[in-house]
């Protein structure tokens, strides 16, 4: 068993750091004691920043972008070749695709790929709205 270190608070924050794709249990001590720090300049406005995304964020029900409003900007941009669509895995795929800037087309977000040994099959994915 380890020792506590810190209250149940600052405990709370670090596991759920810990939970953060790259962010294992000592980056996350470091980002939570950062933060702490600095609570005026990143702690507070990032904790406000989040409950914010709680209340907004929407997935799009056209192509399963994230995003505050449903549709998406990306499916509500007229500019948009309406005659090419680009399926991704996921919502990071998309993001990427964007800030590459590579196409100004529409996409569908599967929001997943098929691993029948995980018993992914097409009904858990995105596909049916294609």
């Amino acid at each position: 068993m380890s020792k506590r270190i810190a209250g149940p608070e600052i405990e709370r924050l670090i596991q759920l750091l810990a939970k953060v794709p790259g962010l294992g249990p000592r980056s996350a001590r470091r980002a939570a004691l950062h933060l702490i720090k600095k609570k005026e300049q990143l702690l507070s406005p990032l904790a406000a920043a989040m409950s914010e995304a709680v209340d907004k964020v929407r997935i799009c029900s056209t192509c399963g972008n994230v995003d505050t409003s449903d549709p998406c900007l990306i499916c509500t941009d007229p500019r948009r070749d309406a005659g090419t669509l680009i399926v991704v895995e996921d919502v990071a795929d998309l993001w990427a695709l964007e800030r590459a800037a590579a196409m100004n087309v529409r996409y569908h977000v599967l929001g997943g790929s098929l691993s029948p040994l995980d018993g992914i099959g097409p009904e858990q994915l995105n596909i049916r709205s294609l």
